[in-house]
């Protein structure tokens, strides 16, 4: 039956005549977190920011040329960088070595109160809401799977403080059965694409696992009436141009980019 499922869902969505036929949309998604000219963000659906670069005259700037302006916090972890490391670095769960990062323990006070501030600043700059970060440290396969309890609770104190806000769950696909209630889409990484961050090469997902993922999310869709975006990486603009065949029959909000995040994406 499973498999039955999987052919009829790569017929409806990967027939020849389909995926040749339509024209391919650009993007709709602008993910950024290096500094840019508010004046270079355009005709975006959704545009997610690292916020501490900009100011709220800039925010002002680009919300009148783009639908959904959102601010990046990271809920799961916490880099030295961040200037409200200090005041968290006493209550972390560990290390995460591959991105010399710390687990929060969203149980704690504290932390959600830390956090909780940021996005005070955020929503005084005008932001719309905000792209939810490393959510899979609390998922299924992540390294505290049994706190799930503290992300859920943290995205009702921000809702209930900011009941407007657009909150985007980037991955961490087990919780929603919980969080969904909170946030208004869902964003998922590398659903064509595959980067090696062993190798740092580019590359592609087998199409079985891309059918499977598409599945998945196709199911989510469905049961909590979440649009799902999409977010692939590239780095030349013939794997570009094969990505954006292979995700354009979906008819879901993406966004291609390269690895670091740091510009706005340009392909040629």
């Amino acid at each position: 039956m499973r498999l039955i499922k999987t052919l009829s869902l790569l017929m409806a969505l990967f027939s020849f005549s389909g995926l040749f036929a339509q024209k391919v949309q650009p993007s709709s998604v602008l993910i950024c977190y290096g500094k840019i000219n508010p004046d270079q963000i355009q005709g975006y659906k959704y545009v997610i920011l690292e916020s501490e670069h900009y100011t709220a005259f800039d925010i002002k700037l680009i919300k009148e040329n783009n639908e959904n302006v959102l601010g990046y916090i990271s809920v799961g972890e916490v880099s030295k960088s961040r200037f409200y490391y200090n005041q968290l670095k006493e209550s972390t769960l560990g290390k995460n070595k591959i991105w010399e990062s710390y687990y929060l323990n969203l149980r704690d006070e504290n932390t959600q109160k830390v956090l909780l501030s940021f996005v005070d600043k955020m929503a005084k700059k005008g932001f719309d809401g905000l792209f939810l970060d490393t959510v899979d440290t609390f998922a299924e396969w992540g390294p505290y799977p049994n706190m799930g309890d503290g992300l859920v609770n943290l995205l009702k104190m921000m809702k209930d403080k900011y009941p407007d806000f657009h909150l985007m769950q980037n991955a961490g696909l087990s919780l929603i059965p919980k969080s969904a209630k909170y946030i208004s889409t869902v964003a998922i990484e590398s659903v064509a694409t595959n980067y090696s961050f062993d190798k740092s090469e580019y590359g592609m997902h087998k199409w079985h696992e891309f059918y499977r993922r598409v599945e998945e999310l196709q199911e989510i869709r469905k049961k909590y009436q979440l649009p799902v975006i999409l977010i692939e990486y590239a780095d030349s603009r013939k794997l570009y141009q094969k990505v954006k065949q292979q995700i354009a029959p979906l008819k879901w909000d993406y966004f291609i980019g390269q690895i670091g995040l740091q510009t706005i994406p340009n392909f040629k």
